[in-house]
């Protein structure tokens, strides 16, 4: 399988009850990757970041495949 980067996964979603006013907290969606329902764009000691830091797994699926 290929190994799509979690930036570019369409299974990337919105996770309501952990953002906040001004930080939108990013979640995985495929139940089949080792990483669901992580939130994706915080580090392991709390920092939350503006984009996504994870790397990615093999049970993604590019969002510009869909297209």
């Amino acid at each position: 399988m290929k190994h799509v980067r979690c930036a570019h996964c369409k299974y990337v979603r919105p996770d309501k009850r952990a953002s906040s006013r001004k930080w939108t907290a990013l979640e995985c969606g495929n139940s089949k990757s080792e990483y669901f329902r992580c939130l994706l764009n915080i580090r392991p000691d709390g920092t939350k970041l503006k984009w996504i830091a994870w790397t990615g797994c093999e049970s993604g699926s590019d969002r510009w495949d869909a297209v």
